[in-house]
């Protein structure tokens, strides 16, 4: 599988309206300079098609059903009242969901809309606020067709990784006045929703934003998701800046989606969280000292979810797959276990579901972390189904500096097989696990845990390995 690079661009909105749109309600009447375009749809065709509309034809175009499809947030712009121009992202995203609801375009549009995020801090805050200058956080996309471009432009080292250094002038910067919390529901900056049966934020892409968790340099906590994802298609994650602190950077749910060219620091648990029904391609990435895993890939799961999403419906059975490519992912150094790339067999919050995973692991740099790969169960339970297949294919990795070993691979939880659970777990039962180490490791070098008598087979580059295990964990070793 190969992804085209696609650097981040800022688009040049050379578009003012004069008048509101038709369903924005009233507007100021702003003069727009002379000779001025706006980009707008044209809908007479199929698909849609984006043109450059003098101002002056702006009132035909509405009336033969066309509409704008550029806004731009820039809270210095003298021409806010004219249904494009806002000083908050919250009121932009308000008027999209409106052209979308007018047009009955729940789940897929005739034109991306975009929305240019001029360079500055947007703060916000997850509580109302009588402070009209605050974003509400998250930001909601659960209309299909949207495009949010913020100014940064990222900076990309000579494998065309992210670095997080800003090759522009500039950065949009969301930043919570609270520090983001999980617990008992998890805050976001950005969540982008499927309504079960209702609209859906297909096709949406997040570009060119830092994003903050509220408290580094204010407190020693962390909380919250900067991208927040559920039952969408087509989401595109591309040349942002995750700064520290956050539980996750990204949790994407049940989802088909895209994570390009950014760079995540920091984390509590999951830099990267993916989990099915679902495909998934994350490539590009710089992701570093930040939670448990860099990446991790189940095939379901059952968590808390923000306010305002609706929780995932377990189906009878679940499937995902995940290419993880050209990342540099490094000093994940948790105890008992920080690892770079790591797949689960069974999801949390999902044990009666039988499961199976693909993961493609190719090209990547995984360089000083507790265990640079861990192909585990996950989160058995006892007096559950215990079935959770995976198929791993590895190729071209460069793993340097693992401090306990490059991978592991265990038929039951990581912390039971290393002997440091203070709840022990079950081995799942009747499953298979297919690796192929693409001549990246030693068969003789991997940890493993494979036992008599629980009905698992294990292939190891075509090869069946017989029940065993190789391990040699110290829980005293200090790592970093």
């Amino acid at each position: 599988m190969s992804i085209a690079f696609r650097k981040t661009r800022f688009v040049v909105v050379t578009a003012a309206l004069g008048s509101a749109w038709a369903c924005s309600g009233d507007s100021k009447s702003i003069v727009a300079p002379p000779g001025e375009t706006v980009k707008m749809c044209r809908t007479a065709g199929t698909p849609g098609t984006i043109v450059d509309v003098p101002v002056s034809d702006l009132a035909a175009r509405k009336t033969q059903g066309d509409y704008v499809a550029s806004l731009v947030v820039d809270p210095a712009s003298t021409r806010i009242g004219d249904s494009v121009h806002f000083k908050r992202i919250t009121d932009a995203m308000t008027v999209v969901r409106a052209v979308r609801q007018k047009r009955k375009e729940t789940v897929s549009a005739s034109c991306t809309i975009t929305i240019d995020v001029a360079a500055g801090a947007y703060r916000g805050s997850t509580k109302d606020s009588p402070d009209a200058t605050l974003e509400k956080f998250p930001i909601v996309v659960d209309v299909p067709g949207v495009t949010l471009h913020g100014a940064l432009t990222m900076a990309f080292d000579e494998a065309l990784r992210a670095t997080g250094a800003v090759a522009g002038s500039g950065v949009s910067t969301l930043t919570p006045i609270a520090g983001l919390v999980t617990d008992p529901a998890p805050d976001a900056i950005f969540v982008i929703n499927g309504h079960p049966d209702g609209s859906a934020g297909n096709d949406v892409t997040i570009e060119g934003f830092a994003l903050q968790s509220g408290h580094v340099g204010v407190d020693a906590d962390t909380g919250g998701f900067g991208v927040f994802a559920m039952r969408v298609k087509n989401l595109v994650v591309r040349g942002n800046r995750f700064e520290a602190a956050l539980t996750s950077a990204l949790d994407l749910r049940a989802s088909d989606a895209q994570v390009e060219n950014n760079n995540i620091g920091g984390g509590l648990v999951c830099d990267v969280c993916l989990s099915g029904p679902g495909n998934f391609v994350v490539s590009g990435n710089r992701i570093s000292k930040g939670g448990i895993d860099g990446v991790v890939l189940s095939s379901l799961v059952v968590l808390p979810v923000p306010v305002g999403v609706e929780q995932y419906t377990p189906p009878a059975t679940a499937s995902a797959s995940a290419a993880v490519m050209n990342n540099d992912i490094r000093d994940h150094l948790r105890l008992p276990v920080g690892v770079a790339v790591r797949v689960s067999a069974i999801g949390t919050g999902a044990p009666n579901v039988p499961q199976s995973a693909t993961l493609d692991v190719r090209d990547n740099t995984l360089a000083n972390n507790t265990f640079a790969l861990l192909f585990e169960a996950g989160f058995p339970l006892a007096n559950t189904t215990l079935k959770g297949d995976l198929t791993v294919t590895m190729a071209r990795n460069t793993i340097q500096n693992s401090c306990q070993a490059d991978l592991l691979v265990s038929f039951n939880r990581h912390a039971t097989t290393l002997g440091v659970a203070q709840l022990t777990r079950p081995y799942i039962r009747n499953s298979t696990y297919n690796v192929s180490l693409g001549g990246n490791l030693r068969w003789d070098d991997v940890w493993y845990s494979n036992p008599s008598g629980f009905g698992n087979t294990l292939l190891v580059d075509g090869f069946t390995v017989g029940p065993g295990s190789h391990l040699a964990y110290v829980a005293t070793k200090v790592c970093g």
